[in-house]
């Protein structure tokens, strides 16, 4: 749907479902109204919006693509650094159901008008990157042309290369080992010896430094092979398993377990939103994005009940560090033979 429709039409559609979804939420009475809502905030929230901010993105940009998005993903910093703390801000003056009705009530009165009167599609005579005039050609390519310019595959088509399973394998990675060690942070916290009073700083440390590394990831990958951020990524990983192994004085080893980890994820943003539309064009990156956001997201479901099992009763993670930590050292070391399609043939 994304690559049928302008993004302005798509991502106002969106938002106005989501708000929907928002007041839904407000009038929830039993569990299934429940699922059903997490559901929708799953699927229009984290799932659509960011494939309607990626698709709107990637048809302006070529040369500076990686710093566009890399704007773009401080937006949902921004967002996460303010909604809490307005939400809870709301909740405390008219209560949990009154703030979801005012909150749909701005994505509709605000938001939704906002994005019809800001956004716009862009023409095909119209440059890239904001140059005065188009830039040549910079994909040296025997495939057709789509209509932005660029050489594409179709979804049908990226889906039979080999390096597309290959590649998105190793960006799955990150999300589950990242969901898993969130979802255990107090135990895990607790059982190397920093105790739960730790988390809080670690974690902000892990947000600044996924914000500040997005951003800087993003402009290095204009300039080198996406492949390698993955790799990059993984690696900060296996280090921030390394780190909470070997834990080290709480507030040190707390504070370098969040930086590291969060350099991680930064790191591997980056790579993911830039690699897709490097390796298989913007044509399709809608359909594309949709089935690799399947697979990510999927596997943030497997991360938590593993822990689980593999810490067991006694809450002991070695057995989980050594299998993250081995995912992650596989996926970085194969992201590297994870060259473009076209080199491949």
């Amino acid at each position: 749907i994304a690559d049928a429709m302008t993004a302005r039409r798509f991502l106002a559609s969106n938002l106005l479902l989501l708000a929907l979804a928002i007041a839904f939420f407000a009038v929830v009475q039993n569990l299934w109204m429940l699922a059903a809502a997490f559901f929708l905030f799953r699927l229009l929230g984290q799932g659509a919006i960011g494939l309607g901010t990626l698709t709107a993105t990637v048809v302006w940009f070529r040369r500076y693509r990686g710093r566009a998005l890399g704007v773009g993903q401080l937006g949902y910093a921004f967002g996460e650094l303010i909604f809490p703390a307005t939400i809870v801000a709301l909740i405390a003056v008219v209560g949990w159901r009154q703030s979801l009705w005012v909150i749909a009530a701005v994505y509709i009165v605000v938001f939704v008008p906002l994005y019809l009167w800001l956004l716009r599609e862009r023409r095909n005579d119209e440059p890239l990157d904001g140059e005065a005039r188009p830039l040549p050609e910079a994909i040296d390519s025997s495939r057709e042309e789509d209509r932005f310019g660029q050489s594409s595959f179709e979804v049908n088509e990226a889906l039979k290369t080999p390096v597309f399973w290959g590649m998105l394998a190793c960006v799955a990675v990150l999300p589950m080992v990242i969901t898993a060690v969130i979802f255990h942070q107090v135990a895990l916290f607790e059982a190397v010896g920093w105790g739960a009073d730790h988390v809080p700083i670690s974690f902000v440390f892990f947000a600044i430094t996924s914000v500040s590394t997005t951003y800087v990831s993003s402009i290095l990958l204009e300039r080198i092979p996406c492949r390698f951020g993955v790799t990059a990524g993984m690696l900060a990983a296996v280090l921030a398993m390394v780190v909470a192994y070997w834990a080290g004085p709480p507030l040190v080893g707390s504070l370098m377990y969040g930086t590291v980890l969060g350099a991680s994820a930064g790191i591997i943003t980056a790579a993911n939103a830039l690699v897709w539309p490097e390796y298989f064009g913007v044509g399709s990156i809608g359909a594309i994005k949709g089935v690799v956001n399947a697979v990510r997201n999927g596997s943030t479901a497997l991360g938590p009940p593993l822990v689980a099992w593999l810490i067991g009763p006694e809450i002991d993670f070695t057995n989980a560090f050594w299998l993250l930590g081995a995912l992650s050292l596989a996926a970085a070391v194969a992201a590297v033979w994870m060259t473009p399609p076209e080199d491949n043939s």
